[in-house]
Order: structure tokens, then sequence, then C-alpha cells
């Protein structure tokens, strides 16, 4: 991972996001962090709900407006040693979730790093977030740092997994890409709501997980939690995991219209970074 893309918005939380970026780089051998801002033309929407005012703004203004932005972004992260790391600043016109595929090709981006804040109801429910939607549609690893979480070296990876179709969804080499460069141990866990769901060391899904992670000698863990976030966190805390890995899943339409997202909820509830990553 040479290349390690960091959306900001420059609130606490993509500060934290960059600081987090800062290690994960240094640990990994990263060369370069783009610290990257989208930035539009604000709508104003009026009493009036099918009436909306576009504000008359220079878009050159705006652009150095979003570039004076990430100047001061990076003045307050230079306290911090980054020896090696280049520090690229990139500005764009658009919407996050609509340009980063974009601005990843453009930088050859290897992974994005992204804060995220606690939601409410609306937040999560209604409204979403830009961090979830990338995290769902990005074709390269997406890691989400919590508001209150900080790097620490990487020592223990914890996959979590439902085994199910494993060979077709798990993406093996980019977590394998990972162990080798970190040097960490991998922890597989699956959660189950009941005894009847649950699997053991002995299962053929275990034989084909060591065999996707040959040589890394992957540990399986099974846990019964009828709160899935919460069996994950106690795990993840009780075990001193680093980071919580992800496979999202896509849905149908009409399915996601009756199912909640394990990821969107782990997006916003859980306690370490988690890294979303796609077969």
């Amino acid at each position: 991972m040479r290349t390690v893309l960091v959306p900001s918005d420059f609130s606490d939380a993509s500060l934290n996001a960059a600081l987090y970026a800062l290690g994960f780089a240094s640990q990994l051998g990263a060369k370069e962090i783009v610290f990257y801002h989208t930035y539009n033309v604000p709508i104003t929407v009026t009493a009036d709900p099918t009436l909306y005012n576009v504000e008359n703004l220079d878009i050159d203004e705006l652009k150095v407006a979003a570039q004076n932005g990430l100047q001061e972004f990076e003045n307050r992260l230079n306290e911090i040693s980054h020896p090696g790391i280049e520090i690229t600043l990139l500005a764009n016109y658009g919407l996050l979730t609509d340009d980063i595929h974009r601005a990843c090709k453009d930088t050859n981006a290897d992974v994005i790093i992204m804060g995220i804040s606690g939601g409410g109801i609306l937040t999560e429910n209604i409204i979403g977030s830009d961090t979830v939607i990338v995290a769902r549609e990005s074709n390269i690893p997406v890691i989400i740092v919590p508001a209150h979480a900080s790097f620490r070296p990487m020592k223990k990876l914890l996959l979590v997994s439902d085994f199910i179709d494993i060979e077709n969804t798990v993406p093996n080499l980019i977590i394998k890409s990972l162990l080798e460069a970190s040097k960490a141990e991998l922890h597989i866990l699956n959660v189950a709501l009941s005894s009847q769901t649950s699997f053991n060391r002995g299962s053929e899904e275990c034989f084909t997980f060591q065999d996707l992670f040959e040589p890394y000698e992957p540990n399986f863990h099974f846990v019964i939690n009828n709160d899935f976030i919460k069996g994950i966190n106690n795990f993840a805390k009780e075990n001193e995991a680093d980071i919580v890995i992800v496979v999202p899943k896509k849905h149908g339409f009409l399915e996601s219209l009756f199912y909640k997202s394990h990821t969107k909820e782990l997006a916003f509830h859980c306690q370490l970074p988690l890294l979303a990553v796609h077969k």
C-alpha cells in the first residue's frame, strides 16, 4: 500500500482520520498521503419544497477556499513527524460520493481512510453517511476511523465473517498483503445469534479459510450473542484487537428496504477502526 487517500471536510473527525493515516502509513511503509477535499456550490432550500436557490458564488473562489482549507489542515498535522511520507493536497469540484472513484484513479490510491461521527437516528437511518456510502461502493479498501479511536500499531487483525460463500466473497489477497506488511496475527470471528446457527473449529468453513490464508494460520473464534455489534465490540476489547475487517455484501434494492446493513451499523457503533474491503 503505497498511497493513502484521506478525504477531509476539515472537521475534527477527518482530522482524527488523518492522524490515524499517518500512523498507518508509517507502519505499512506507504510513500504518500493525499488529503482530498470536494467543494460545490451550496443550495438553499426555501419554505416551498418545490423551490430552491443556488448561491451565486464564483467557482474559482470556491477552489481557492478549498485549497486554503487543505493547507491549514496540513499545517495542523505538521507537528507530527512523518519521515519518508510525501503529503499531497487535492481539491476537486463535485460531491465526494460521486467523485471518489476519479480521485482514487488520479492518485493511484491503494486505501481510503475516513473519519465518522456517531450518528443519531436521522444520520444513521435517513440521511446516511458519505463514509458509509464510500465504504459500500469503493473498489479499494476503506478504513473507517471512529471519532474516539487513535492509531496503534496493528498486531491483531479481526476478520468478521458469516462463513457463507467464503471462496467467492473473502478478499484474501488484499488481507494477506496487509498481514505481510504489518506482520500482524489474523483472527477470524463468527457471531451467531443462537447455538443452532453457530459454527465450530472443525467446520468445513474453517478449512476453507485455512487454505485461503496459508501460511498465516488464522485463529478462529465463535461467539453467540443476539446483539451482533455488541458481540463484536466485546470480543475485540477482550482480545485486544487493533482493527476490525468486514466484507460488505450488497443486497438488492427491495432487500435493502427490509434488512439492516451490518456494515452500516458497525461503521457508526464499532469501537475500533473498521476496514471494509470487497472481493
